[in-house]
């Protein structure tokens, strides 16, 4: 269980920003804006959408995922989700 939330860590609601991996030095970048890796400046991967899952937590499909959509509920009842993202039409 958490203290305090780390916004980036997706665990119990999707990270915000996703956070985008260097393919030079690996480092993650975390702002949407930055065009190059704030490390050593090579030029940052395009923001790739996740992909729309089945979430076990909640049982529906879910196009902003957070780690939560790997587990089933300890109670075996699904549960209800704030942050889950309905996918669009054409997603499906």
């Amino acid at each position: 269980m958490c203290w305090s939330c780390n916004p980036y860590c997706g665990g119990c609601k999707p990270p915000q920003p996703r956070p985008r991996k260097c393919d030079g030095c690996g480092k993650f970048n975390f702002n949407p804006q930055d065009k190059l890796c704030n490390k050593c400046g090579q030029p940052l991967p395009d923001i790739i959408p996740p992909a729309t899952v089945m979430c076990l937590y909640v049982g529906e499909l879910c196009a902003n995922p957070c780690r939560r959509h790997q587990t089933t509920p300890e109670d075996g009842q699904l549960k209800s989700c704030n942050y889950r993202t309905a996918p669009a039409q054409n997603d499906q």
